[in-house]
């Protein structure tokens, strides 16, 4: 069996599912499933709530569980809320460089430089810091060095002084990403670094409390770009676990309802709604790198954005009578005991979905002033018209994003959507609604109410590396492994391809992952002339162990 874990803003739902068999062509079933509140003050105790509720439901489930995979706000919440410390950071520069205001704290200049070939043309000069090396440091840091991805040893320099100042943890910008993007390198960096006490503390508990169960199955944790990693994994790069939320939604859908045609997802949660892009079927991948307060990091992620509305959202009624829902959460709706109306209460008014009592919310909209119905109308609508309007940004970013294909030239990079699909505990009303106000079909998968924990159970573990290659110099670097080798004779994108998928294996290994098909995820080649002849080739490449699904769901509703 998988389990599957996901804390969202308002919910935390667990799901138990088998691995399909011959009857059901491989399709997994959903075997139990829970939903419980969300304690946003400990996450551990609503993962945990959530966990004992869903085995009960299963004989003798601990023992037969496989693999379980969380998807957690933990490190999200704490990155976005700012409740974390600042951290040191100290930068290789090199000349000409200024990356003030692009990085989260103010940053400590290391001296040195590596040029863009991966040549050392200065090395640290010590002696001009005295200052570091004579203070006592201590928790973690982080490191980054301009074109350290080409040649780390100026970081690997950084990191052993530091760790001689008394830095237990020095995360490095070149073993995070082998992305060429020095800012968004240095700020994964600094966030992993950020994040690392609090995620290995979060981490050991869940483990602790798995083997009190008697679960003895391995645990991952999910990405932000569907893959999953070893929880060992995870904690040496902790700032991949942000908005994992998104991504379990976005693995949910494709398990239990892939589209068929362009498609925009909503996951529809108490809090917030999650927007994301399909085509072909599978979800559209962010052109770059995920952004944390602001500041761009490598992080690689869905082409998606969230937007504080949700089915507990606080109503807002402005001077001139119109509405404004959210970003708050307010709480359960008035028909189902809470003591203001939210965004369900309109729905229910309206008659888009039906639970709770009606007449406590008819009451509860009766006193934001007007005929209830009315005012339903009103606030659903303004609901709706925030959302089109977050689609519209989106489809405007999708747009302008840079054009790397021929294909791209000759089709353009414009995203019409066909349809909309709905999942989460706020979609049925919301998204049908939402539809009307676009003239677009809905659909709402079976299971769409723990899409989220499905998803999470059947993404793929997933590893990502570069490598770049100079037969000028002949040499070749996995910025993630810290690996400078010679290159083979003749040396092609074919045998790059090999030595890097090789690595990928190889580490595939180490984890105990099942072996999985690797792809290329990015490709340049450039030739280096000196003296207007042609003296060598650069390449640069990055592969993966394919993220996606294990399998499909059949997935069943049930009322919580």
């Amino acid at each position: 069996m998988l389990l599957g874990i996901d804390v969202g803003g308002t919910f935390t739902d667990a799901v138990l599912l088998d691995n399909g068999n011959a009857a059901t062509k491989g399709v997994a079933q959903v075997l139990a499933q829970a939903k419980v509140p969300t304690t946003h003050e400990d996450v551990l105790q609503c993962l945990l709530a959530a966990l004992d509720a869903v085995l009960p439901q299963i004989e003798a489930a601990a023992s037969k569980i496989e693999r379980v995979v969380i998807s957690s706000t933990i490190v999200t919440n704490a990155l976005t809320e700012n409740k974390l410390d600042p951290v040191f950071l100290a930068v290789i520069t090199g000349p000409g460089m200024n990356i003030k205001g692009h990085v989260p704290v103010t940053p400590y200049y290391l001296t040195g430089y590596v040029d863009h070939r991966g040549k050392i043309t200065a090395q640290i000069d010590w002696t001009k810091h005295r200052d570091l090396l004579n203070k006592k440091g201590s928790g973690v840091c982080a490191v980054s060095g301009k074109f350290a991805v080409r040649e780390p040893r100026l970081e690997y320099q950084a990191e052993h002084e530091l760790t001689k100042c008394g830095y237990k943890k020095v995360f490095l910008g070149s073993e995070l990403s082998g992305e060429l993007n020095f800012v968004r390198r240095t700020n994964s960096a600094y966030f992993a670094a950020q994040v690392y006490t609090l995620f290995a503390k979060f981490s050991q508990r869940i483990v602790r409390a798995l083997e009190e169960r008697g679960i003895k199955a391995p645990v991952h944790i999910l990405k932000a770009d569907g893959g999953t990693l070893p929880l060992e994994a995870a904690i040496q790069q902790p700032v991949e676990a942000v908005f994992t939320g998104p991504a379990a939604s976005v693995l949910g859908i494709e398990a239990l309802a892939a589209p068929l045609v362009n498609s925009i997802s909503l996951d529809v949660g108490g809090t917030t709604t999650d927007i994301a892009f399909w085509e072909h079927g599978l979800p559209l991948m962010a052109k770059r790198g995920a952004v944390i307060n602001g500041y761009p990091t490598a992080v690689r992620s869905f082409h998606m954005r969230s937007i504080g509305i949700g089915g507990d959202s606080r109503i807002h009624k402005l001077p001139d009578g119109s509405y404004q829902v959210g970003p708050e959460r307010e709480g359960p709706a008035a028909a189902v005991g809470g003591s203001v109306a939210t965004l369900s209460d309109a729905l229910i008014v309206a008659g888009y979905v039906s639970f709770g009592d009606t007449a406590r919310a008819k009451a509860a909209l009766a006193a934001l002033g007007g005929e209830p119905y009315s005012e339903a109308q009103k606030i659903i609508a303004s609901a709706c018209a925030a959302i089109q309007a977050t689609i519209n940004e989106m489809l405007t970013e999708w747009a302008k994003q840079p054009v790397y294909t021929v294909d791209d030239v000759i089709k353009g990079t414009e995203f019409v959507p066909a349809q909309l699909i709905g999942v989460g505990g706020g979609a049925p009303g919301l998204i049908k609604a939402l539809g009307e106000v676009m003239k677009l079909p809905v659909d709402i998968p079976l299971g769409a109410m723990v899409a989220n924990a499905v998803g999470a159970a059947v993404a793929r573990p997933t590893l990502s590396a570069g490598l770049r290659a100079d037969t000028t110099d002949g040499y070749y670097i996995i910025p993630e492994s810290g690996r400078r080798e010679k290159l083979p004779s003749r040396f092609s994108k074919a045998m790059a391809e090999n030595i890097l998928a090789t690595w990928l294996r190889e580490q595939t290994a180490q984890w105990q992952l099942p072996d999985q098909e690797t792809e290329l995820i990015s490709y340049e080649h450039f030739h280096t002339v000196h003296g207007y002849y042609d003296t060598g080739d650069i390449f640069n490449l990055r592969m993966q162990l394919k993220p996606g699904i294990l399998q499909k769901v059949q997935g069943k509703e049930v009322d919580f």
